[in-house]
């Protein structure tokens, strides 16, 4: 096994069976907008109208894959992919062919957040961006080109050049840059201002050098960008453009009968 896949040898989208993935959707699916003739009873009491709701007896998925901030309005390229329970929030561009997969969050409130094509951000994910930056310069998080993020990871302020992995569970902190064709193993760390020169493995808490990239490590970056696009197109096929918010609310009337 390769060293990039190694650094993202965790994530679902590589590993899981796509079938297995979306049996388990579909069953989430189903659970979430089930509702009991008891669990409809608690909606007819106004005073109970206002009531906590436990989870489990919640008729409606309220979580948005798309949040609007005042005039901070997130941009997705059509043929880009946000999975249903990932969230974008605010000033947040994703470009042409991006994948956001499960569990991820792009918080885009005091800053902008632009990933751009062929990029994905893997599982549990959370990208953010600060208003200041300890380097003097901006402060938004850009993600380059055919750029892997593992699962898990945590960026903020951060800059990500094309051509680069990002092992699972690593921390990019304010002001950290990631040069070109570079790679990042599992659970590295880069302190604020830190910066990953152009074609190096690096590893570790805080960040070392490793060594170089041969030629053909540099060449699967791209490689491994393209093979989670293609699980991402089999993924998104699965879901209709307007979520299934539509068959929950026809599941709470049948329910609630007459």
């Amino acid at each position: 096994m390769s060293i990039l896949r190694q650094a993202v040898r965790h994530s679902g989208c590589l590993q899981e069976p796509v079938s297995t993935r979306i049996a388990a959707l579909a069953q989430s699916q189903l659970t979430c907008s089930a509702v009991s003739a008891e669990q409809q009873r608690s909606f007819t009491g106004s005073s109970q109208c206002y009531s906590p709701v436990h989870i489990e007896d919640e008729p409606y998925c309220r979580q948005r894959q798309l949040i609007v901030l005042g005039n901070r309005v997130p941009e997705l390229a059509p043929d880009s992919w946000v999975a249903p329970n990932a969230v974008v929030i605010g000033d947040v561009d994703i470009f042409d062919k991006v994948s956001i997969w499960y569990g991820a969050v792009l918080r885009g409130d005091l800053n902008a957040i632009r990933v751009n094509s062929y990029s994905n951000i893997q599982d549990k994910t959370i990208i953010h961006a600060a208003r200041t930056s300890p380097t003097g310069l901006s402060a938004a998080t850009v993600i380059g080109k055919y750029v892997t993020i593992g699962q898990g990871c945590l960026l903020r302020s951060a800059t990500v050049e094309d051509k680069v992995v990002i092992g699972d569970r690593s921390i990019l902190m304010e002001g950290s840059l990631v040069e070109s064709n570079s790679v990042l193993a599992p659970g590295t760390v880069l302190p604020p201002g830190r910066l990953i020169p152009s074609g190096q493995l690096w590893a570790g808490n805080p960040a070392r050098y490793v060594r170089d990239l041969s030629k053909d490590e540099k060449e699967e970056i791209v490689d491994l960008a393209q093979s989670v696009f293609g699980t991402m197109e089999r993924h998104s096929s699965e879901f209709l453009p307007h979520s299934f918010a539509y068959v929950q609310t026809e599941k709470l009337r049948e329910a609630a009968g007459p």
